[in-house]
């Protein structure tokens, strides 16, 4: 196997971190998803779409705190 091509310890932790909110069973996964995390309210989502670009920018934000959870950006293609 190339070395290049492994990853180091530090960054196997950022992507198990970053694809944690998704494990468990799909109830949990959507009830994490949907409710603020600091006040268990539900969340607010916007959609932004740029057509020639071919994004949507989703964001996701606290009514009850005002907090914005989340910002991600997904591709139409």
């Amino acid at each position: 196997m190339d070395e290049g091509n492994e990853l180091s310890q530090d960054e196997g932790i950022e992507e198990v971190e970053a694809f944690s909110q998704f494990f468990g069973t799909a109830r949990e996964v959507l009830a994490r998803y949907t409710h603020c995390a600091l006040c268990g309210a539900n969340l607010h989502f916007t959609h932004i779409t740029d057509f020639s670009k071919n994004l949507t920018q989703e964001t996701a934000r606290c009514p009850e705190c005002g907090v914005r959870v989340r910002k991600l950006v997904h591709r139409l293609q």
